[in-house]
């Protein structure tokens, strides 16, 4: 195969996803995006993001954007910071669960210690069936943590047991085009929100 040929393969599908998405998906983006205008405005709370590899790279894009912002042409230059916080960073505690308790605990430990109703977490598993995401979205629904999930393909555990309040499951198969999906879902979702919170019109939601 040409190169030039791989990559209108790649592009035709990642535009097959997107078609997907928006045929899919707009609505659980929506409802992301007020969840998490509600858990900043009403609750005060805190957004703990996680995820595995590149979904560990998106986790922490997810809690930057929050903490910074993701644009300043809502009608603002800079906004205040969000709190929100990757549980994919800190070493320390990574490696002590990992080594002491088990890697398939690494974020629900931390969520156990951290998370409170006020506070929302969202997961990131491509495939749905990633051991310590699925045991962190447990953790949260046993304790009335809020929750977001991002998967793909047929969504795996996450889908099946439907672990999580709002599901974005984005239609591909492909591990770099779903990683493409959940950037694009979570870039709706803070867009909604920051147009909620700190634009001069907000915005028309759903009933």
């Amino acid at each position: 195969m040409k190169a030039k040929d791989k990559i209108k393969r790649h592009l035709t599908e990642s535009i097959k996803a997107y078609q997907g998405m928006l045929d899919h998906c707009t609505e659980a983006i929506e409802k992301g995006g007020l969840m998490l205008v509600d858990t900043f405005y009403k609750y005060g709370g805190t957004v703990f993001t996680f995820g595995n590899g590149g979904s560990a790279a998106d986790a922490q894009h997810i809690a930057d954007e929050l903490m910074c912002m993701l644009r300043g042409n809502h009608t603002f230059e800079v906004r205040f910071p969000l709190s929100a916080h990757a549980l994919t960073t800190d070493t320390s505690v990574l490696t002590a669960i990992s080594n002491d308790i088990g890697f398939e605990y690494i974020f629900s430990r931390q969520i156990e210690a951290l998370a409170t109703p006020n506070d929302l977490v969202i997961g990131i598993s491509t495939s749905g069936n990633s051991k310590n995401v699925v045991k962190a979205l447990e953790l949260a629904k046993s304790r009335a943590v809020k929750s977001i999930a991002l998967t793909g393909g047929k969504g795996g555990e996450i889908v099946k047991r439907n672990l999580a309040n709002i599901i974005i499951n984005v239609p591909a198969t492909d591990v770099g085009i779903i990683q493409q999906g959940h950037v694009a879902a979570f870039h709706s979702m803070c867009d909604i929100m920051e147009e909620i919170l700190f634009g001069k019109k907000g915005l028309e939601v759903s009933e």
